[in-house]
C-alpha cells in the first residue's frame, strides 16, 4: 500500500485540495471526504460503501498519519 500526496500541505486551500483530489478520482475504489466548517462541525461525505467498510478506511489512514 502507498499513500499519495501526505503528509497534507499547510497552504493548500480547501478548493485546491479537492481539485487534486477530483483529478484522481477515477483511478480511486473508496473515498472518504472530511472537513471542518467554521464553527468547527464535521463534513462528512463518502462514497458507496457500509459503515464498517468507512471505519476500516479511517482507521489504516490514521495508522499513516501516526507514523
Amino acid at each position: 500500500m502507498s499513500i499519495s500526496n501526505f503528509p497534507v500541505s499547510t497552504t493548500m486551500t480547501t478548493e485546491q485540495a479537492l481539485a487534486s483530489v477530483q483529478k484522481q478520482a477515477k483511478d480511486l475504489k473508496k473515498v472518504i471526504v472530511v472537513g471542518e466548517y467554521d464553527d468547527g462541525d464535521l463534513f462528512i461525505q463518502s462514497s458507496r460503501m457500509s459503515h464498517a467498510e468507512a471505519l476500516w478506511l479511517v482507521e489504516r489512514a490514521k495508522t499513516h498519519i501516526f507514523k
